[in-house]
């Protein structure tokens, strides 16, 4: 099962992307990922949003799995429950990285969620 809802996707800066309109069925998992990914997500962000693979101090590359950021908030303005989300993110490059959203309650679904999506400014 997927998100459930309407994405409705905000480029709020350069380098973060705010989505919301979603929420996550018990024990469901939603998927994110760039505009250049080769397969079928959830929710693809806009072109524009356009993370650089950066060179660690090394001189290798640091996969974007491990420089997005991905931040998810309650959306939802009654009170609801404690709710456990997990986020996964695999891919190397702007053609394999995705992010899955998981709610881990497997007998209640998640409030409204407003997901970030960030990745670090250049100089």
């Amino acid at each position: 099962m997927a998100f459930t809802g309407t994405a409705v996707v905000k480029q709020v800066s350069d380098s973060e992307v705010r989505i919301t309109g979603l929420s996550l069925a018990a024990g469901a998992g939603g998927t994110i990922a760039l505009h250049g990914f080769s397969g079928t997500p959830g929710v693809r962000l806009p072109a524009s949003f356009d993370p650089e693979i950066y060179k660690g101090p090394d001189g290798t590359d640091v996969a974007l799995s491990d420089m997005i950021d991905v931040t998810i908030k309650l959306a939802a303005a009654t009170p609801t429950p404690l709710f456990g989300t997990a986020v996964v993110k695999t891919g190397a490059g702007p053609l394999h990285w995705e992010a899955t959203i998981t709610n881990t309650d497997g007998s209640t679904a998640t409030p409204a969620l407003e997901i970030y999506v960030k990745f670090p400014a250049g100089d």
